[in-house]
């Protein structure tokens, strides 16, 4: 008996060992198809110091007027990869992770209300010595773009809001399984994550089984990190920051997908009629990250507008 659970217990260390070292490749096969994507958009990975922290990036550093591009809740820099790709060196493109997401440091003790990323996104401009920029926001991203331009209007050229948070009076399906007391946006396990791409996208990009994987292992090791994020920006609901919305003045493009799960879009005409100087754009057929599921379109609309 004893040799056997010896044997049991040999064997287990053998299967944890494959597990780590089928993880670390996982982990490296994303890191490079990443870098071939940044390539592909003629990104470059960076790492800055912005009030005292450690802050990554993507930045083609083209000498052209500036693009600046904040994702979403639980999002990092690489969800703009295949939005980016449609530019090239007609913007200079700046993409970075925002705070507690990506490769920045998560720290429970912060704190990640929307003011406060508003404040982050301001202090990295102020680090780049960007002076005037454009600016897209997705989901949280855009609550946060929106807030910016209208406490910064001097610095905004224009804002492109894709699915933004911020104004949330007509509810979604999201706040529904939120009610049932379940966030359908945080991954416990890693099935989890899979349901919450089902959730959050209705035009599902290929992504390859080990890349899949290893984004799902990373999404459910953020659980703590999202809960807290969640937590923050979702008490913003309340504080009526979509009030200050009235005070952007830049010209602003609204783009939802029709089949946002996470926000509706039935939110667009009365995020519209706070903001003056804007455009609505309705997709069918797509969900909540279109700048994902539509690249090519959501690019065409961002260049007619910001161009015209």
């Amino acid at each position: 008996m004893k040799k056997v659970i010896i044997f049991l217990a040999a064997v287990l260390i053998v299967l944890m060992g494959a597990n780590a070292l089928f993880l670390e490749k996982r982990v490296e096969f994303r890191a490079w198809a990443l870098n071939m994507e940044a390539e592909k958009a003629g990104l470059v990975h960076e790492t800055i110091e912005v009030n005292g922290q450690q802050v990554t990036l993507y930045d083609n550093n083209a000498d052209a007027p500036v693009l600046v591009m904040l994702h979403g809740f639980s999002g990092s820099k690489t969800n703009w990869l295949r939005l980016a790709q449609q530019f090239g060196s007609t913007y200079r493109v700046i993409v970075p992770d925002l705070m507690g997401h990506g490769e920045n440091k998560q720290d429970l003790n912060a704190s990640y209300h929307i003011a406060d990323q508003v404040a982050f996104v301001n202090a990295l401009m102020a680090k780049l010595d960007i002076k005037k920029f454009h600016l897209v926001g997705n989901s949280m991203g855009g609550a946060i773009s929106s807030l910016y331009a209208a406490r910064h209007p001097d610095q905004v050229l224009s804002v492109t809001l894709i699915s933004p948070a911020g104004v949330h009076t007509q509810p979604s399906q999201m706040d529904e399984i939120l009610e049932q007391g379940s966030n359908p946006l945080i991954a416990k396990t890693e099935q989890d994550f899979y349901r919450v791409l089902e959730f959050v996208m209705e035009v599902k990009p290929f992504i390859p089984d080990a890349i899949a994987k290893a984004e799902a292992e990373i999404a459910v090791s953020r659980l703590a990190i999202n809960e807290k994020i969640f937590k923050d920006i979702r008490s913003d609901l309340t504080k009526g920051l979509d009030k200050e919305f009235v005070n952007i003045t830049a010209p602003t493009l609204i783009i939802w997908g029709e089949g946002d799960k996470v926000i509706s879009a039935k939110n667009i005409d009365e995020y519209a009629a706070l903001v003056k100087n804007s455009k609505k754009v309705v997709l069918p057929g797509i969900g909540h990250l279109a700048m994902v599921e539509t690249p090519e379109k959501t690019a065409e609309l961002m260049r007619d507008f910001i161009g015209s």
